[in-house]
C-alpha cells in the first residue's frame, strides 16, 4: 500500500477512535445522568407534551405509593393530582405549554391510596436532538414539612392576636371599676370606706392577671424558673388555703354567697418542690372552683399513693360543673369558663393553663371531670414522691 493509502487509512482509524471515544463519554454522561435522575431523594419525572408520563425515578414512584414505574409511565400527570388541585395543574400545565416553564407551582398530589400531599413543582423544557420540544423535566419537592410549618405559623399567629386581644380586654375589666370607685367616692356618692375595698379587691384582680400573662409568656419562652427544695406538702396546702380566704374574705364584703373549705390532709410527706410554684398552682386551681361556685363547699383532700410513688391531692367543688364543650381546652390558654350553661362568666382563662404547666415541671400531671352526682367537678392533681 502507497503512502496516500496509509494515510486515509490512519485517519479513518483515528476518526473511528474519536467516534469511540465521543460515544463512550457520552454514555458514562447519561449513566451519570441516569445515576442522579434515578437516586434523588426528591421525585423527578419526564412529560410528553400532552402530558403523558415517560420517565420518572424511584422516589417519585414511592413518593406516590406505587410498587413500580409500570404503574406510573404512560399515565397522565392529573392521573396523580388530587381533585381539588386539578384546575391549578391544569393552569401550571399550560403555563409550561407557553412559557416554557414552571417555578415553585404548589399544588397537591394524590397518592394510589388515596391521601394527599402539599408538593412544588419545577419544570423545565426537554428538546429532541432536531431542537423540538419534546416535554418537560420536573423536579418534585414534597412540601408537606413547608405546610405543617406554614400552618403552625398562621396558627401560633392567630394565637397571637387572640392573646393580645383577650389580654387587653381583661386588663381593662378591673380598671374600670377601680375608676368607678373613685369617682362615686370623689362625688361623695359612695363612702371612701366601701369605694377602697372595692378599689382594693380589683387591684388585687389586675395584679393577679398581670402576673398570669407574665407566666404565660415565661412558660412559653421556657423561661419559668424553680427553685426545688424538700417541703412538707401539709405545710403547703395549708398555706395555699390560707391565701384563698382572702378571696371568701372578698366574697362576704360583696355578699355573695359563702363558701367553706373543707380539707382531709393525710400522710404529710416531704416533697422535692418550688413551694411558690406549687401554691400558685393549687391556688388557680381553687380559685378557680370558687369562681363558678355560688355557695357550698369546697374539699381538699391529700393522700400519699406509696405504690405508685405518687402523692395524690383531690379537689372537689359543689358547683355547676365543666360543660362537655369546655373539657377539651380547660387546660389550654383562654379556654372559655361557663356556670351551667350561660357563658355570663367568662375570665381570663390562664390560671389552668398556668396550673397545668408548672405540675408538669415537677413531674406530675393533672386530670378533671364532672363528680358523678351530677353537681361539681373533680381536680385530682399527683406529684411524684421522690420529687424531680
Amino acid at each position: 500500500m502507497n503512502l496516500e493509502g496509509r494515510k486515509r487509512n490512519f485517519l479513518s482509524s483515528r476518526r473511528e477512535d474519536i467516534i469511540e471515544d465521543q460515544f463512550n463519554e457520552i454514555k458514562q454522561l447519561e449513566c451519570k445522568y441516569r445515576n442522579l435522575y434515578d437516586g434523588s431523594p426528591d421525585m423527578f419525572r419526564t412529560i410528553d407534551r400532552e402530558g403523558m408520563i415517560i420517565d420518572c425515578n424511584q422516589s417519585y414512584v414511592i413518593g406516590l405509593g406505587y410498587s413500580g414505574k409500570s404503574e406510573v409511565i404512560g399515565h397522565s400527570i392529573f392521573e396523580h393530582t388530587a381533585k381539588d388541585s386539578l384546575d391549578a395543574m391544569k393552569k401550571s400545565f399550560e403555563e409550561w405549554r407557553s412559557t416554557g416553564t414552571v417555578a415553585n407551582k404548589e399544588v397537591w398530589f394524590r397518592r394510589k391510596n388515596g391521601c394527599v400531599f402539599p408538593v412544588l413543582l419545577n419544570a423545565s423544557n426537554l428538546y429532541d436532538d432536531k431542537g423540538n420540544l419534546k416535554g418537560s423535566n420536573t423536579a418534585i419537592i414534597d412540601a408537606t414539612e413547608i405546610y405543617e410549618a406554614r400552618r403552625q405559623l398562621e396558627k401560633a399567629n392567630q394565637l397571637q392576636e387572640e392573646f393580645i386581644k383577650l389580654a387587653a380586654h381583661e386588663l381593662r375589666t378591673p380598671l374600670q371599676p377601680i375608676l368607678g370607685f373613685a369617682e362615686l367616692a370623689a362625688k361623695g356618692i359612695m363612702k371612701h370606706e366601701q369605694a377602697l375595698i372595692g378599689i382594693r379587691k380589683e387591684a388585687n384582680r389586675l395584679t393577679n392577671i398581670t402576673n398570669d400573662i407574665l407566666d404565660v409568656s415565661r412558660i412559653q419562652s421556657n423561661g419559668l424558673s424553680y427553685q426545688k427544695e424538700m417541703v412538707g406538702i401539709n405545710e403547703v396546702i395549708t398555706e395555699m388555703i390560707t391565701n384563698a380566704t382572702v378571696g371568701l374574705r372578698y366574697r362576704l364584703e360583696s355578699d355573695k354567697p359563702t363558701i367553706a373549705i373543707e380539707t382531709e390532709l393525710n400522710d404529710d410527706i416531704e416533697l422535692k418542690l418550688d413551694k411558690g410554684r406549687i401554691i400558685q398552682a393549687l391556688s388557680n386551681i381553687v380559685g378557680n372552683s370558687m369562681k363558678f361556685t355560688e355557695g357550698g363547699r369546697i374539699t381538699i383532700k391529700t393522700t400519699a399513693l406509696k405504690s405508685r410513688n405518687q402523692f395524690e391531692i383531690i379537689i372537689t367543688d359543689s358547683g355547676p360543673g365543666i360543660s362537655e364543650e369546655i373539657f377539651p381546652t380547660l387546660f389550654e390558654k383562654f379556654a372559655a369558663k361557663t356556670s351551667g350553661a350561660h357563658l355570663d362568666k367568662i375570665g381570663a382563662g390562664l390560671g389552668l393553663y398556668i396550673a397545668r404547666s408548672i405540675i408538669q415541671d415537677h413531674g406530675g400531671h393533672i386530670i378533671a371531670g364532672n363528680n358523678v352526682t351530677g353537681i361539681g367537678c373533680t381536680f385530682i392533681v399527683r406529684l411524684p414522691i421522690s420529687g424531680s
